[in-house]
C-alpha cells in the first residue's frame, strides 16, 4: 500500500462563492414572488400536479389538503430559485423556477433569448428523464414542468422529487477527519456514473430534446452554451471543436469592434488561440462517433451526500450534452484537489486509481465496439489531444478561460512539433 493511502486530511479548500453574487439577484426575484402572491400559486400548481399524478396511478387523492412551503430557506443558483414543498401525502418536492431577472447572455434580441431559454429547460428535463430511465445515477424524478413563459408562474419551471442530502463539504467537518478511504469511496461512485453514461452512446454531438412525431424518447438537438449562443448538432468531433471556437471568436470580434471591454478571462486574443487549438482537439479514429452524454458541471456544488459519503443525488443537468470520446471525463471531479494539506501527487494518485478502476470495467464491455470505445477513452487520458479537448470544453461553455492561455500555447506547440516529426 502506498504510504499516503492511509493519510488523513485536516481541512478542505473552501469553495468560492457563486460568480457575480447570484444570491442577490435570486433574493430580489424571490422577494418579488412573495410580494405578488406567487408562492401560493406555486403550491396550488404543485397540488394539482400531484393530484393528477395520483389519479394516473389509480389512487384516490385527498383533495382537502394543499401543498405548502416546507421551509423559508430557499436555494439559489445562477439562473434559478428552488422552493421545497411538502405535498399532501407528506412527500417532499422541489419547485425550480427560472429567474426572469438573469441577463448574462450574448443574445440581445428578447424573443430569441426567450426561445433559447425554453430550449435549455426542455433539454434539462429530457436529460433528467433519460438518465432516470436508463441508468442508476441518483437523479430526481420529474413530476411536472413547463418550458414556456406563458404559464401561471410566468417563467419556465420544473416540479421534481426532493432528495435529502447535503453538498460538499458535508459530510466532512473539523470533528471528523477526512480520510483517503472517504475520497476513494466518492471517486468510485463518480467513476461508476461515468461508466453508466459511457454505455449509452449517441450518434450526434448536441443536447438532448424530446423526440417528436411517432418516435418517442429523446433526440439530439443543437447546443446552447452558457452565453446562450447556439450551434450544432454535429456528426463530426473535429467540426464540433472548430465551429464552437469559431462561434466564440466571432462573438469576441464583434465585441471588440464595438469597443466593449473584455476582461482577462474573455478576450479576443484567447479566442483566436482556441481557434488554432481546435485543429488538434479531435481524434480521427472516432471523428464520427459514438458520442457520450456528459454532465457539464458535476462538482462539489451539484452532488448531494449522506453521512457515509454516499452520493444520493446529482443535480443541475442544465448544459449537459453529448461529447466526443476523447473529451469524456472518467473522473468528473477530483476531491483530492480540494483537501488540505494539499499535495499534487495525492490528486494524481486518485486520478490514476479511478483510471485503473475504469480499465477493469472496460474488460466487461458487452460488444467488441463497446470495448474499443472504452479502451480508446482510457488511452486518451493524459494525452496532449485530451488536454486540448478539455480546455476547449471548458472554454466553450462559459467565457474564454484566459488562465489556460499559456499552457494551451505549449500544448499546441508540442502537437505541431509531433506532426512535423512524423
Amino acid at each position: 500500500m502506498n504510504k499516503e493511502e492511509g493519510m488523513e486530511y485536516t481541512d478542505w479548500i473552501k469553495p468560492r462563492p457563486f460568480q457575480d453574487d447570484p444570491r442577490f439577484i435570486g433574493k430580489v426575484f424571490a422577494a418579488q414572488n412573495r410580494a405578488s402572491g406567487l408562492e401560493d400559486i406555486i403550491c396550488h400548481l404543485a397540488t394539482e400536479t400531484w393530484i393528477n399524478q395520483q389519479m394516473q396511478l389509480g389512487h384516490q387523492p385527498d383533495r382537502s389538503r394543499e401543498a405548502i412551503l416546507d421551509t423559508d430557506e430557499l436555494l439559489f443558483g445562477k439562473r434559478k430559485v428552488l422552493y421545497r414543498l411538502r405535498m399532501p401525502d407528506n412527500s417532499l418536492w422541489v419547485a425550480r423556477l427560472h429567474k426572469t431577472l438573469y441577463n448574462k447572455t450574448a443574445v440581445t434580441d428578447h424573443t430569441t433569448r426567450i426561445t433559447k431559454q425554453m430550449l435549455l429547460v426542455e433539454s434539462e428535463v429530457a436529460t433528467m428523464q433519460f438518465v432516470k430511465e436508463n441508468t442508476q445515477i441518483p437523479v430526481s424524478k420529474v413530476s411536472g414542468y413547463d418550458f414556456t413563459y406563458a404559464n401561471v408562474l410566468g417563467t419556465p419551471y420544473i416540479l421534481m422529487e426532493y432528495i435529502a442530502g447535503k453538498s460538499y463539504p458535508f459530510p466532512f467537518s473539523r470533528q471528523r477527519p477526512i480520510k483517503d478511504d472517504d475520497l476513494i469511496r466518492i471517486h468510485t461512485q463518480l467513476k461508476d456514473f461515468a461508466w453508466q453514461l459511457s454505455k449509452q452512446p449517441f450518434d450526434k454531438i448536441g443536447q438532448l430534446r424530446f423526440a417528436t412525431g411517432e418516435k418517442r424518447g429523446v433526440a439530439i438537438g443543437p447546443i446552447i452554451d452558457r452565453k446562450e449562443r447556439l450551434y450544432g448538432p454535429f456528426t463530426s468531433s473535429r467540426t464540433f471543436y472548430k465551429e464552437c471556437a469559431k462561434t466564440v471568436y466571432e462573438f469576441e470580434t464583434r465585441r471588440h469592434s464595438l469597443g466593449e471591454d473584455s476582461n482577462v478571462e474573455d478576450s479576443l486574443e484567447s479566442a483566436a488561440l482556441h481557434v488554432l487549438a481546435a485543429e488538434h482537439a479531435g481524434k480521427e479514429c472516432f471523428d464520427s462517433g459514438p458520442f457520450i452524454l456528459q454532465h457539464a458541471d458535476m462538482h462539489w456544488q451539484n452532488l448531494l451526500f449522506d453521512e457515509q459519503c454516499t452520493i444520493v443525488g446529482v443535480m443541475d443537468w442544465e448544459w449537459t450534452q453529448t461529447v466526443p470520446v476523447n473529451s469524456f471525463n472518467l473522473l468528473p471531479w477530483n476531491f483530492a484537489s480540494k483537501m488540505l494539506p494539499y499535495r499534487a501527487e495525492n490528486a494524481t494518485r486518485h486520478q490514476q486509481n479511478s483510471l485503473q478502476q475504469f480499465r477493469a470495467l472496460s474488460d466487461m464491455g458487452n460488444t467488441t465496439i463497446q470495448r474499443q470505445i472504452l479502451e480508446a477513452m482510457i488511452s486518451f487520458q493524459g494525452s496532449l489531444p485530451q488536454y486540448i479537448a478539455r480546455y476547449m470544453e471548458g472554454y466553450n461553455w462559459p467565457e474564454v478561460r484566459r488562465k489556460h492561455f499559456n499552457h494551451l500555447m505549449e500544448l499546441i506547440s508540442k502537437m505541431n512539433s509531433n506532426d512535423q516529426s512524423q
